[in-house]
């Protein structure tokens, strides 16, 4: 599947906070995402049937320094597909994540995240993601682990 997404010229606040987001989930930027991160924050994964729990602010945070420990120092790539903005607070967007662990295999699993967003005082936080990921994918990811 092609890229078709071309990223507007004058985002929405709630856009400009989801591709923040997604641009230091790529580094794996900890700090910004913790402070990006709402207080009560949630990330849970669709299907239910993988089984995955839903985790909080500081769980997520956990994995996401796991992911970069395995990843020692390269980032992931990121394909955007679309963005859907539902004012108020809700973005939808679809990308696909690719990663190459120096050992391990290279991995692309593709998926479909909804955001809930909160705004205080002007400023944007992630109160959520639900991400819906491409099962057979994540299964092949995880084999072995």
């Amino acid at each position: 599947m092609e890229a078709t997404f071309q990223v507007p010229k004058n985002p929405s606040p709630q856009v400009k906070t989801i591709l923040h987001y997604l641009d230091l989930v790529k580094v794996f930027d900890l700090d910004g995402l913790d402070k990006l991160f709402a207080d009560d924050f949630v990330q849970s994964t669709r299907p239910l049937s993988l089984n995955v729990p839903s985790r909080t602010k500081e769980e997520d945070l956990a994995f996401l320094k796991g992911l970069s420990v395995t990843m020692k120092g390269r980032h992931l790539e990121i394909t955007f597909y679309d963005v859907v903005e539902s004012p108020p607070g809700k973005v939808w967007v679809h990308v696909a994540l690719h990663g190459e662990p120096p050992k391990g295999k290279a991995f692309t699993i593709e998926c479909i995240y909804m955001f809930t967003l909160i705004e205080h005082l002007g400023v944007h936080k992630v109160k959520g993601v639900i991400d819906f990921l491409d099962s057979r994918a994540f299964i092949e990811m995880n084999e072995g682990n």
